[in-house]
């Protein structure tokens, strides 16, 4: 090789060595993961097995929920019947506003459901979930619980034993009373809701289904569509739909992407553009399959304190108290959002209260939990046996000294008798020499 292409080589090399930190740098740049921007006011993604939130937007702010309120309705209806019981007609269900299964059913058949009138509770089922029928809603109501008063109670107590504290309920379908909107959750909260719901089988296999043929009084077969318009599309296991002029657009789903599932939330999006909410869910389902956790906290970063109590000389002397650090012996990782930022918090999962077992310990498991996400870490009780001592030298020093004084009065003691008794001993042969 001549000398002029060993010179160009060297060149290259040293050329590529200066980029590639450039080229690494674009590369991480290029797979960053953005959140995404959403018309809806609020809205949520949460990993379905471990409650972890990974994107949100005002999740914990209070908003309408028009007719998602009927996966509540529908999850206490599954609690308390049966599929085949028979389910009859009320006053208050035929009482509705559109739409139900009266007026967008039944009239079009030139046909009337009477009050008495009975169909199986898995048509009522269909007809709340799918078709959204708003009387099925009061027929449940009034099975369930003898009326919807004493019904919405129940659904109240369903959502407190849910760990819910930003929802309540007051009425079974959602719509406005008396022209305002009343049942009230918060993103966060609804996916909990669309979880408890998902959970039973009744609800889920309705769910699924894009639509149902269903045989009403008066031998009437009619089919009932799936407001969920996006089933099946875009990982959409799916869900239920809600909308009123207060509450805009709604939908509260279970979504599945790459082999993992998904609660998608999204609460008052567009009233005008019915599609808008699913829009925004196809982009919050895009960014949770592509994003990562980030360090929350680091491993050496303090955490917390621990008051831990002693006794200066082990098992014995007076009983102290020290204030010391706990620090993290990893990483904590963590989704970027609001929730995760504003609510994690880290507790100690110990009894131990002593100074000197804490300082013999290299190891404490620590509970990082967001609401009801849990995940646990290590850390430890940033405290030596040295600070312990540092911490009473006065006291320890002093007991050296009090030591120390004993031991020589007790040689100078053991010194003075044995002086006496060479004395005496002394004395007692010279008198037997004079005998």
């Amino acid at each position: 090789m001549t000398r002029k292409k060993i010179f160009k080589k060297i060149a290259l090399t040293l050329s590529l060595s200066l980029l590639a930190p450039f080229l690494v740098a674009n590369k991480v740049q290029a797979t960053e993961t953005t959140q995404p921007s959403i018309t809806a006011e609020a809205g949520i993604t949460m990993d379905y097995d471990t409650g972890e939130v990974i994107f949100a937007k005002n999740a914990d702010d209070k908003m309408y929920l028009a007719s998602t309120t009927k996966l509540m309705t529908a999850l206490l209806f599954a609690e308390h019947n049966n599929k085949s019981d028979s389910i009859p007609y009320t006053q208050d269900a035929k009482a509705q506003p559109p739409y139900t299964l009266q007026s967008e059913k039944m009239a079009p058949a030139g046909k009337t459901l009477n009050v008495g009138d009975t169909m199986s509770a898995d048509v009522v089922m269909k007809s709340l979930l799918l078709y959204s029928a708003n009387d099925s809603a009061y027929m449940i109501a009034d099975e369930v619980a003898g009326n919807s008063q004493a019904f919405v109670k129940m659904m109240n107590e369903k959502a407190a034993s849910l760990g819910l504290t930003d929802t309540h309920f007051e009425n079974p379908n959602g719509l406005p009373m008396n022209g305002v909107d009343v049942n009230y959750s918060t993103a966060y909260d609804l996916a909990l809701i669309t979880k408890a719901a998902w959970e039973n089988d009744w609800i889920r296999e309705t769910l699924e289904l894009p639509d149902a043929m269903v045989t009403l009084p008066q031998n009437t077969t009619v089919k009932l569509e799936n407001r969920n318009t996006e089933l099946d599309k875009n990982g959409n296991l799916g869900g239920k739909t809600g909308v009123t002029n207060m509450a805009g657009t709604c939908f509260a789903g279970v979504y599945e992407k790459d082999g993992k599932q998904y609660l998608g939330v999204v609460l008052k999006d567009d009233r005008n553009n019915d599609n808008a909410r699913f829009v925004d869910l196809n982009k919050m389902m895009d960014y949770t399959e592509d994003a990562e956790p980030e360090v929350y906290k680091s491993s050496g970063d303090e955490v917390g304190t621990a008051d831990l109590e002693y006794k200066v000389f082990g098992f014995f002397g007076p009983t102290k108290t020290i204030t010391a650090p706990i620090t993290l012996n990893e990483n904590i990782y963590l989704y970027d959002n609001d929730i995760n930022n504003n609510d994690a918090k880290i507790t100690v999962d110990s009894n131990e209260t002593s100074a000197w077992k804490a300082a013999s310990s290299s190891d404490l498991s620590l509970t990082v939990s967001v609401k009801q996400y849990h995940t646990t870490v290590k850390g430890k009780v940033d405290i030596s046996f040295f600070s312990l001592i540092k911490a009473n030298i006065g006291l320890y020093l002093a007991l050296i000294a009090i030591i120390v004084i004993v031991v020589v009065l007790i040689l100078f003691i053991i010194k003075m008798i044995s002086t006496r008794d060479r004395r005496r001993s002394s004395y007692n042969r010279k008198r037997r020499r004079r005998y």
